[in-house]
């Protein structure tokens, strides 16, 4: 025969589990909003980078700077 207690242990710890899941969903969700934000993509992007071709460009103009910049150093 089953004790009341116990059940009710067992699902507080299912109900917990499922509640550690909202909560690390809701905080990868924040995070990623966060990182879009600062990279300015997404609904945070500024009128001039807000197609994806647009991103792209700047990107691969970031990439080259980068590159050179690397260059010049060695």
């Amino acid at each position: 025969m089953r004790d009341g207690a116990s059940e009710w242990n067992m699902a507080d710890s299912a109900y917990g589990e499922q509640g550690g899941e909202r909560a690390a969903a809701g905080s990868a969700m924040l995070l990623l909003q966060l990182a879009a934000s600062q990279a300015e993509i997404g609904p945070f992007a500024r009128r001039e980078r807000e197609t994806p071709q647009m991103a792209a460009r700047l990107y691969r103009a970031a990439a080259m700077r980068a590159r050179g910049g690397l260059a010049r150093r060695a």
